[in-house]
């Protein structure tokens, strides 16, 4: 019974010393202080040979703030992780500084490990996190009017971030037709017959389609552009996909697109859908369970969502493409906006352009007015078994100051 007194005396002791004084760890360059409801990391540079291209690297869980501090500035964001710790990476083309020191503040948070790094892998490429490709300074790497980014929470998914339309067109517009567009798919469209058309605003191509792609245009002669070169270069170095000196074949990831010409807001709902797709691409299980999803939806709801797809000119003929669609538009917002985006939005702009869909349209919302929240409740659940994540919200840095409004694309209905 003493010896069991003397065990807690020394547990009660050791618990005020944890309470009242912080508790020093270290990681090499940075040396980190735990408070009672904070983080503090200092940062030491000196055996850095270029901070400028260096990351801070935080594997974190939860949710608070993140305050970054140096002799002239000082820079603060909020962080969410969901229910699963994230690996994120605080880029100086985020932040605008090299901070010397960095406090995590918050009720619920967990910091599992801190270390310096290399900004860029060894292809090249910048892990990061949503939040980062949407709200940093656009800066063109290299001279070219786009950056390429790894994406923290599926490392072998690759994100273009394009300057303009024009350039993402370069990069992805024939890739579109030939894998998407129906009367086109399959098949290589001259620059000239792509004139005037539409691609798509953002972009997602899983590896077996960019594999026949490139393999069409190296059996037929071709001419591509020299950035859809370049592109091919990136996913080869990426492992996206693979060749044998004569042939591409399907490696893993994906490739996803997006245009700083698109407004930020929209920008971070295109992001958001195209990462679903992402998730799709690399996650058979995933994939599997949106299948699975998809086949018990009823005959009217699956016939209301190819009627959607294909006035959004899809190929609603190609199944994986219609299941893949409708996981990505239904979770791309949060739940309680799914009303006024296919309500509010979607109805009147596919009514608008197909006038003929008006009674169609009526007589599907008459019989299921609750469609759209059942379908994502359930969608929803599966995304969140996955990533921890909830629908609209795959991001996990994001400016101290944006506001809810900044989310809320359409006004209530």
């Amino acid at each position: 019974m003493q010896r069991l007194k003397f065990v807690n005396k020394i547990l009660f002791t050791a618990l005020i010393f944890i309470i009242t004084a912080p508790l020093e760890m270290s990681a090499e360059g940075i040396t980190i202080l735990k408070h009672k409801n904070s983080t503090e990391l200092l940062t030491d540079w000196s055996g850095i040979e270029k901070p400028e291209n260096s990351v801070i690297r935080l594997t974190l869980s939860g949710s608070g703030s993140i305050l970054l501090k140096n002799d002239e500035n000082t820079d603060k964001l909020r962080f969410s992780t969901g229910a699963a710790p994230v690996t994120v990476d605080l880029h100086n083309s985020m932040t605008g500084l090299i901070p010397h020191s960095i406090t995590l503040d918050g009720s619920s948070f967990d910091l599992l490990s801190a270390e310096i790094s290399p900004e860029k892998n060894e292809a090249g490429v910048q892990q990061a996190d949503i939040g980062h490709i949407i709200f940093s300074e656009f800066a063109a790497a290299g001279g070219k009017p786009w950056n390429v980014y790894s994406w923290n929470l599926i490392p072998e998914v690759l994100i273009f971030d394009t300057a303009d339309y024009e350039t993402q067109a370069r990069l992805f517009k024939r890739l579109a037709f030939f894998v998407e567009k129906p009367g086109y798919t399959g098949r290589l469209v001259p620059n000239e017959e792509l004139e005037g058309k539409h691609g798509w605003n953002a972009h997602d191509y899983r590896p077996e389609d960019l594999a026949e792609f490139f393999n069409k245009a190296a059996e037929t002669g071709f001419s591509l552009n020299t950035e859809e070169v370049m592109l091919k270069e990136h996913l080869l170095s990426h492992g996206i996909i693979l060749s044998d000196g004569e042939l591409y074949s399907a490696g893993k990831g994906a490739v996803l697109s997006v245009s700083r010409e698109t407004l930020p807001n929209w920008r971070y709902r295109f992001l958001t859908h195209e990462c679903l797709h992402g998730l799709f691409f690399t996650n058979e299980d995933y994939r599997d369970d949106m299948f699975e999803a998809f086949d018990s939806l009823s005959s009217d709801e699956i016939e209301f969502w190819k009627h959607l797809l294909d006035y959004r000119n899809y190929d609603v003929e190609n199944k994986y493409l219609l299941v893949n669609e409708h996981m990505a538009y239904s979770l791309q917002q949060p739940v309680e906006e799914i009303d006024e985006y296919f309500k509010g939005f979607l109805y009147k702009k596919m009514i608008a352009a197909r006038p003929w869909e008006n009674e169609f349209v009526a007589e599907f919302e008459k019989n299921n007015s609750t469609s759209f929240r059942s379908t994502v409740s359930k969608l929803e659940k599966i995304l969140y078994n996955y990533t921890g994540r909830l629908s609209g919200h795959l991001a996990n840095l994001y400016p101290i100051e944006i506001d809810e409004q900044f989310y809320n694309l359409f006004p209530p209905i």
